[in-house]
């Protein structure tokens, strides 16, 4: 019987190679590659918020002492479950966001809806130029939620001998 090996890569250079990706597909304007861009950093911002949301409540309820078993584990499971809504929400709340963040983050969840069913329109009526802006502006608010990473990271103190920093392939983001 074969046993199926889970790969494991660093968090902080997935972001590293996704900006150098981003960043290569508006230098060398690959107007073919705008969407699945755009789809990318949805994706990201999605996962990272989770990431950030849930290192974030660990990190205040620790400051209360040693969580009981099986507490750690249920947080996981119900921040892999939340909407981006319920995630930006979340996030204002436990302090990670600053209601600045929050509202651009929130233009993005709205514009991420709309765009979905107007890609169409975007891509027949040879309007790349609006997916390109699109895709400037996402990569803008990524930045942001990078430097809540770096903030949160230093903070905490947490390097990469945590484990919190991997990503298991075919798992969720949270470890």
């Amino acid at each position: 019987m074969k046993k199926t090996v889970v790969r494991t890569h660093k968090l902080l250079d997935e972001v590293n190679d996704l900006a150098e990706q981003i960043n290569s597909v508006l230098e060398r304007k690959e107007k073919a590659r705008y969407f699945e861009s755009i789809a990318l950093l949805h994706s990201f911002i999605e996962d990272m918020l989770k990431w950030l949301v849930f290192t974030q409540i660990i990190w205040n309820k620790s400051e209360k002492g040693v969580m009981p078993d099986g507490e750690l584990e249920q947080l996981r499971q119900y921040c892999n479950q939340l909407s981006l809504y319920q995630l930006l929400n979340l996030g204002l709340s436990v302090d990670l966001l600053s209601y600045s963040l929050f509202r651009k983050l929130d233009a993005v969840r709205i514009e991420r809806n709309q765009l979905v069913h107007q890609y169409w329109l975007y891509l027949h009526k040879g309007k790349t130029h609006i997916l390109r802006k699109k895709l400037e502006k996402l990569a803008k608010v990524a930045n942001a939620l990078v430097g809540k990473l770096n903030d949160l990271i230093e903070e905490t103190g947490m390097d990469e001998s945590y484990g919190f920093l991997d990503i298991k392939e075919g798992k969720n983001l949270i470890p």
